[in-house]
């Protein structure tokens, strides 16, 4: 078996995201899917299913053991919430790098969302971020909402 260490090692430099619950979350999971085993060979003899589950506990092991939050955006309201999270990492194995994390739910709608940025790149993660956190208010803005009332 392949250790988190090396998945995360492997999966360096790279852009990654899986969902469920709606038209398109069949084939960004298989693109999800087809992405992580070309990069972690080891992992190629598992189910789909086995594939996301580790990948993304490797990400919540990295979260848990080696990396510090620097700054998140968050909001919510009923049953739905979105969240942008940038993380510095270190670990011994893999050096310094930075995560980003986005997870979206609707729990009414079975909707989930969960993505990753992978990248040893400071200046990169922070433009990704903010990024980040500039489309979901835009969206916000679209649908008539102010940020602050689901923040």
């Amino acid at each position: 078996m392949v250790s988190f260490v090396e998945i995360i090692k492997r999966l360096m430099e790279g852009d990654y995201s899986t969902s469920t619950g709606h038209p398109n979350a069949p084939e960004e999971f298989e693109e999800f899917v087809r992405e992580v085993k070309r990069r972690v060979p080891e992992l190629r003899d598992k189910e789909d299913w086995e594939v996301e589950s580790t990948v993304l506990d490797a990400i919540e092991w990295a979260i848990n053991t080696s990396c510090k939050l620097v700054s998140d955006y968050n909001i919510g309201r009923g049953n739905y919430y979105q969240t942008v999270e940038l993380y510095e990492c270190t670990h011994p194995e893999v050096g310094r790098f930075y995560l980003l994390r986005g997870i979206e739910e609707d729990g009414d709608a079975g909707y989930g969302y969960y993505g990753f940025f992978l990248t040893r790149d400071r200046k990169r993660a922070e433009e990704s971020y903010e990024e980040e956190v500039r489309h979901i208010k835009e969206e916000l803005e679209e649908l008539g909402v102010a940020p602050e009332e689901v923040e």
